[in-house]
């Protein structure tokens, strides 16, 4: 079983035990998350680095798999109201980017959900919009003019927004890589540069470096394969 579907299942596997619970908490989903993750002996979706709060992020994939995957939302209304009230505003945000408003629309629309929203925000619901393409839910361009959309609504934010722009480049480069459609240096190299200038922000070409340990720990892409990919 490859990396994505020991991911989903420890995802389902934690979903499954938190609906049984008669007290569901935020906090117990992330311990369940955490120890369902770790018995697939799969990484969290994650980039480079494994940062302390990664399990809490990865609610965002529970959420997903939860709404768009098992259609459990309408059962347990209390459930998702006391664990997910955080990812449900993620996904508002969303739908207001892909609404078709104007910018300045858009971003009065969000802050009424997320007053004084920072950049920590702007990077969960990134993240939200990358999970549900990296899960098969939305394609490769949702992913893209949700960013170009939350560039154009939160100018200020665009370091936060590059940096982010990043690690979506370096998945979509490593999914390319694991499925054996980028094969040698030549091939990483151009793909790299046209997702790159896809994506329409500046400087967010990944170094090698940080879409290997990408590679690595989405996909699981073989020692072999990376090195003649980044190497040959």
């Amino acid at each position: 079983m490859n990396a994505k579907r020991r991911r989903v299942k420890a995802y389902v596997d934690a979903l499954s035990e938190l609906i049984l619970n008669d007290n569901p908490s935020r906090e117990h989903a992330i311990e369940l998350v955490k120890e369902k993750l770790e018995a697939e002996r799969v990484e969290p979706f994650r980039g480079a680095s494994k940062p302390d709060d990664i399990y809490e992020k990865e609610l965002i994939s529970l959420y997903i798999v939860a709404t768009r995957g098992l259609g459990v939302r309408d059962d347990y209304p209390g459930l998702f109201k006391k664990v997910f009230e955080r990812e449900a505003k993620y996904e508002m945000v969303l739908n207001i980017l892909e609404s078709g408003m104007s910018s300045d629309r858009a971003r009065e629309a969000i802050l009424n959900i997320f007053p004084g929203l920072q950049g920590t925000g702007i990077a969960r619901i990134l993240r939200f919009a990358v999970t549900l393409y990296y899960l098969d839910f939305k394609p490769y361009t949702y992913v893209i003019n949700v960013i170009k959309g939350m560039l154009k609504a939160f100018p200020e934010f665009e370091d936060t927004i590059r940096r982010f722009t990043k690690f979506f480049i370096a998945v979509k480069l490593s999914e390319e890589i694991a499925s054996g459609s980028v094969r040698n240096r030549i091939d990483k190299e151009v793909r790299k540069q046209l997702i790159s200038i896809e994506t329409g922000i500046p400087k967010t070409t990944p170094s090698d470096s940080y879409v290997v340990k990408v590679a690595r720990a989405v996909y699981e892409v073989p020692k072999g394969v990376i090195e003649s990919v980044f190497e040959g």
